[in-house]
């Protein structure tokens, strides 16, 4: 790997409330830290902080505090549950105080985002490049060759027609579209600062490595600014809990991996797990943080529950795994050699799924196939389709020696070193 020129220096900031940016971040972080440049982290939660320093880096937590309330309504507004925008214009103001001092203080080489939306503001304001890592749903790429998007999961004539229309849809309004949250416009024009005239130029950042898997197989095109790098998944430290091992070792039944992500909520963890507990298969899940005491007194003892897990360990051990459908979390799904069902909370995630049920190595399923009581088919197929089985392997074939940790080091290094 190219180190570029030595000694840089990178300020991350996830947003520290959501595993997968968390851990995506992290996963750069030690590539750029492996190639002799300093790196540090800042955030606004807690929630995932111990993954970062744990990872041996150091994380400055910034004012004001993202509490799991305000994490909560951040991820209702993402997937539409909620019309609130969850800042308000003294929020984004101290933000980006608190972002302008840390920047003035540490003088970094570049910021490194996923989607901490007030360093769209303080790094132009501060003159700083801004990395945004990506997934390639509804980035720019995506939204300038968009046909359709996913608001219906079970196909047919009638849904195929509405997911057409969304996507065209998508399409104009980002092309059209100029609507910017007026605490953003306010806090911009306090400082001075021009934002672009589109919402979705708003959101370009000076280089966007794309995270996803398949635009780094397939070659499609991508817009100016946006590169292929490939998948970024958490490659957490620690064993698999002795449990989990032992029925691995095991295996007297099929074994199914459960993973919601940090994005999901116990309306969609307990009754899904409620019906695996039913079947004739072992669970092992990383929901824990959805459930209460009582919610996880009442599982079956085949279904084993944990707030979290190395789940890039799993592969080799799972037959299947139910997920929601956040970039990492598919990422590690696909890697594991088995098929997966997908549930997306939103649009992104969505997508994620569709793009494996069109290779043929995942199925998508929504709330009403829980409540349907649908899941006892879906695992049925999950665990005999021959195809799907196939597919599955073909694709973590595929995976094997892509590192998109590395080439987005390489790539933000270059980038850096042009703009000398």
């Amino acid at each position: 790997m190219s180190t570029g020129t030595p000694g840089r220096r990178f300020l991350f900031a996830p947003e520290t409330f959501n595993l997968g940016e968390t851990s995506r971040g992290v996963e750069v972080a030690r590539a750029l830290a492996r190639a002799g440049h300093d790196v540090r982290f800042m955030g606004y939660s807690r929630t995932y902080a111990p993954y970062i320093r744990e990872a041996g880096f150091d994380l400055d937590l910034l004012a004001p505090e993202v509490d799991d309330a305000l994490a909560a309504g951040f991820f209702a507004f993402e997937q539409g549950r909620s019309l609130r925008f969850p800042f308000t214009t003294h929020t984004v103001r101290t933000r980006v105080r608190n972002e302008l001092d840390l920047i003035a203080r540490w003088q970094p080489d570049a910021v490194i985002i996923g989607t901490t939306l007030t360093l769209l503001l303080s790094a132009r304001i501060a003159g700083v490049p801004l990395v945004y890592l990506r997934p390639y749903p509804l980035s720019a790429s995506h939204l300038a060759s968009v046909s359709d998007l996913p608001l219906c999961v079970h196909t047919g004539p009638a849904t195929r027609r509405i997911n057409r229309l969304a996507g065209f849809l998508a399409g104009k309004l980002a092309r059209h579209l100029r609507w910017k949250p007026a605490a953003f416009r306010r806090v911009a024009r306090e400082h001075g600062l021009r934002l672009p005239g589109r919402t979705a130029a708003m959101l370009d950042a000076d280089l966007a490595p794309i995270v996803s898997l398949f635009p780094l197989l397939d070659g499609r095109p991508l817009v100016p600014g946006e590169v292929a790098v490939g998948p970024i998944y958490a490659h957490a430290a620690g064993n698999l809990p002795p449990e989990v091992e032992e029925l691995a070792r095991e295996h007297r039944r099929p074994l199914i991996h459960v993973g919601l992500g940090s994005s999901a909520r116990r309306e969609v963890a307990l009754p899904l797990l409620t019906a695996l507990g039913d079947l004739d298969v072992d669970v092992v899940s990383t929901a824990g943080r959805y459930l209460t005491p009582r919610d996880r007194r009442g599982l079956p003892a085949s279904v084993l529950v944990f707030d979290f897990l190395p789940a890039h360990q799993l592969g080799g051990l799972i037959d299947a795994s139910l997920i929601h459908g956040g970039e990492g979390t598919v990422q590690t799904a696909c890697a594991s050699g088995v098929p997966f069902a997908g549930i997306g909370m939103q649009m992104e995630q969505k997508l994620n799924i569709e793009e494996c049920v069109d290779f043929g190595n995942a199925l998508a399923f929504t709330m009403r196939d829980i409540r349907r009581h649908r899941i006892p088919s879906l695992v049925e197929r999950l665990l005999t389709d021959a195809t799907l089985r196939r597919r599955a392997r073909e694709l973590a074939a595929l995976m094997q020696g892509t590192d998109g940790a590395r080439r987005s080091a390489e790539v933000i290094l270059r980038f850096l070193d042009d703009r000398q």
